[in-house]
């Protein structure tokens, strides 16, 4: 998370102008699509740069708000925050969140100290709402085993942060949820189309071309793996892969950082009825959205009681978003 506070509006604008047609995605042949786990079950990433720092130590919660608790994944454990058993007997609907940035979760008090509604990155409104909420770090990250990989083995470490969530006997298995910002945004996605056990998922500016991230201006941190494989690339960008979606996927940006992909990616969603659904919030940037969006998807998740998902967001849940908007 180190540094993320200071992403450049440039970078944004520069991703923008190397944005072109997302011919892959949409492709309209006969063919079946390779799906993202049949094409990561024959490919093994290199990874060439290992100057990736972690947070290192997260710093521990107060106990009424979260634990620090480690989870068993490929590599060692891993640490998270979770928020505590409220003692009621009950199974309970559950979050994870993905923070955006990079380096982990970090190493001080910024999950549990109030943030500014204009870019709460914290995710707050999900344990406020009295939703369990989980935030996890992966290999590499804070002071966890393993190497960084940026967006690969980070999404076998998100099935490992699912297992122990759901092995928690106050969380609901069957109402586990997926929600992310920014970098997070991108593992939503990648987890959307790779992994089968959240219930939904919400991307909230994550992006949808690896490449074009890179090369659309500097990286904060360096690219691990080897550049000159384009299926290092292809792996990692959530576009490629959208028909791997099965579970419904909601994505959300503020219309100053909307990436031009997303509307093709929009007309390929329901041409062939994928639940990906994409919306460009009027007005908002790329983190004044955070709040109202979250916020409205806590209220979702606390109504969806069927069997079924019954998630949905109409024109008037959105205009709700766009008037709760902090400038």
């Amino acid at each position: 998370m180190e540094g993320y506070k200071y992403f450049s509006k440039r970078v944004m604008t520069l991703m923008v102008l190397v944005a072109s047609v997302f011919v892959s995605a949409c492709d309209n042949s006969a063919a079946t699509p390779e799906s993202l786990s049949s094409a990561r079950a024959k490919f093994k990433t290199e990874i060439v740069d290992t100057s990736f720092q972690g947070d290192g130590e997260p710093a521990t919660p107060p106990a009424d708000i979260f634990s620090l608790v480690s989870y068993p994944a490929q590599d060692g454990k891993m640490a998270a925050f979770l928020t505590p058993d409220p003692h009621d007997g009950k199974k309970h609907p559950a979050v994870i969140w993905l923070v955006g940035g990079y380096g982990g979760i970090g190493s001080d008090d910024f999950f549990w100290t109030e943030q500014d509604r204009s870019n709460d990155q914290s995710g707050s409104a999900f344990r406020k709402s009295g939703l369990v909420m989980m935030v996890p770090s992966f290999r590499g990250e804070n002071a966890n085993p393993g190497k960084y990989e940026m967006f690969y083995g980070e999404i076998d470490d998100l099935e490992s942060a699912r297992k122990y969530l759901a092995s928690q006997p106050y969380v609901d298995p069957n109402r586990i949820y997926l929600a992310g910002h920014s970098t997070g945004g991108t593992r939503v996605l990648l987890g959307s189309e790779y992994l089968t056990g959240f219930r939904a998922a919400f991307s909230l500016g994550g992006i949808p071309d690896l490449k074009k991230r890179i090369e659309g201006g500097k990286m904060m941190v360096a690219v691990p793996f080897n550049q000159n494989n384009p299926e290092e690339f292809r792996l990692r960008s959530p576009g490629e892969f959208i028909t791997s979606i099965k579970s419904p996927t909601f994505y959300f940006e503020g219309e100053e950082y909307f990436w031009p992909e997303f509307n093709d990616l929009n007309v390929v969603a329901k041409e062939k009825s994928i639940p990906l659904h994409i919306y460009k919030i009027d007005g908002g940037d790329h983190f004044n959205i955070i709040t109202p969006v979250t916020e409205m998807i806590a209220q979702k998740i606390l109504q969806d009681t069927e069997d079924k998902v019954n998630i949905s967001f109409s024109d008037g849940d959105l205009r709700t978003i766009q008037n709760g908007i902090s400038h």
